[in-house]
């Protein structure tokens, strides 16, 4: 992985974080289950991008 593919994934993951905690103190999606696949799929990606940063 070059240098700018790793700061990139940082950015994104960065970004990721943002958005959850934007969802989480706003509760922009109000129905229930709908915001608990949103969250996790958001902390999926976040994981994701961890362990590939990890395997670099």
């Amino acid at each position: 992985m070059t240098d700018d593919e790793r700061e990139e994934l940082i950015r994104q993951k960065e970004n990721l974080k943002l958005l959850f905690e934007f969802h989480a103190g706003n509760r922009v999606i109000k129905d229930d289950p709908e915001f608990e696949q949103h969250i996790n799929d958001i902390l999926d990606m976040i994981t994701e991008i961890e362990e590939k940063l990890k395997g670099s």
